[in-house]
């Protein structure tokens, strides 16, 4: 890894050499003229080497000879074994951010092999103030079960590092950079974290239940390997700023209530596999900017309880969507949607073709257009084989 940061080290040098100098005299080298400067240092120069804003942290009690991780919040009282509370992290870039908790119950653990800080997913957490302006660029996250560079835009203020929602169970290192980092930069920060003990993929994880819930700040997801992923409840719910979705493997997931839910500015949504996924319920609820939907897998499906409710900008909708599903609750499902007559049609005679008979038969739709007679012929069908169905027009 270090000699190919050290030829980007070389490029860099062009610009702001005079701060990489001061800055590689703070890591306790010559700077640029010091041939020794570790693989961490040329990494921290290499992305803050033009007075870039954000913030590096390493959950280790000591960082190139100085104390890093604290029991307190002013920095008295080093932490210095495993099971130490953390109540101070020391931030390695040159911007001096660093990031307290001064509440007992919230503070972090410190384990070693590898440095991690353990959470418990009710409050740990880090709280880091973000200067004036914000920061808009790429945070790498670092976690016991994986690795991942987002697209970020974090305003002024608070932010927490932790906290109930938080993928994975410690925090191995993050970093923020107030521009868009380069993917060379991307990977050679993720596999420094991954070398010193940081989990590489999610590969392993089978339940995603809330993992980035209530992410606001993430603009851009990447295409992180979910392979492994049964449990897809809530993980994406209110990641209100992401406007696309990338094309991640949930071949083996089976739940995905409110999966999505109220991810307000989405404008379309992948054709992701789907075709174990039995419980959909509120999976798109609130997901007012999808104009369009694909035609996914939904053969084991069971449920779909308020899965588009809501979805005030929905306008196309597919045929033959539920030809092979299940179960037959579409309880609310297409409430306050924006379909036309032929989406409607669609959705009714896919129902029809599903040949569901027993169980719950709720069919819910208002907003957009009435159906047609191709419509309402179906919704004779479905009433003939008990279900409840309501539409825009009342028939």
């Amino acid at each position: 890894m270090s000699a190919s940061i050290d030829n980007l080290i070389n490029v860099n040098f062009t610009k702001g050499r005079n701060d990489l100098l001061n800055f590689g005299l703070k890591l306790g080298g010559r700077g640029d003229h010091n041939p020794y400067i570790s693989p961490l240092n040329r990494l921290i120069i290499l992305l803050f080497s033009n007075n870039e804003q954000g913030a590096f942290y390493i959950p280790r009690p000591v960082v190139n000879g100085v104390q890093s991780l604290f029991q307190d919040a002013a920095g008295t009282t080093p932490v210095t074994a495993d099971g130490d509370p953390v109540g101070l992290m020391i931030d390695q870039s040159p911007n001096s951010n660093n990031a307290p908790q001064s509440v007992s119950a919230a503070k972090s653990t410190y384990r070693a092999s590898p440095d991690r800080l353990s959470l418990d997913k009710v409050d740990d957490a880090l709280i880091i103030t973000v200067p004036t302006g914000g920061w808009n660029g790429t945070m790498v996250l670092a976690t016991d079960e994986g690795t991942v560079s987002y697209g970020v835009d974090i305003p002024a203020g608070e932010y927490e590092i932790g906290g109930v929602y938080f993928p994975g169970n410690a925090i191995n290192g993050v970093v923020f950079l107030n521009s868009a980092m380069t993917n060379i930069e991307k990977r050679y920060t993720e596999e420094y974290f991954i070398e010193n003990g940081a989990g590489v993929d999610y590969s392993e994880v089978t339940s995603f239940s809330d993992y980035w819930r209530d992410r606001s700040e993430i603009i851009e997801f990447p295409l992180i390997d979910t392979s492994s992923g049964t449990n897809f409840s809530y993980a994406w719910r209110n990641c209100t700023s992401l406007t696309s979705f990338p094309l991640i493997d949930t071949s083996s997931g089976t739940i995905f209530d409110r999966a999505w839910r109220e991810c307000t500015s989405l404008t379309s949504f992948p054709l992701i596999d789907t075709s174990s996924g039995t419980i959909f319920d509120r999976a798109w609820r609130d997901c007012t900017s999808l104009t369009s939907f694909p035609l996914i897998d939904t053969s084991s499906g069971t449920s779909f309880d308020r899965a588009w409710y809501n979805c005030t900008s929905l306008t196309s909708f597919p045929a033959n969507a539920f030809d092979n599903i299940k179960g037959g609750d579409f309880t609310i499902a297409f409430t306050n949607t924006n379909l036309p007559q032929e989406s409607i049609d669609n959705i009714l005679v896919s129902l029809v073709t599903s040949g569901i008979d027993s169980g719950t038969r709720v069919f819910d739709q208002s907003g957009g257009s009435a159906p047609s007679s191709t419509g309402e012929a179906a919704i004779d069908t479905l009433r003939s084989r008990g279900w409840t169905v309501t539409v825009t027009g009342g028939y």
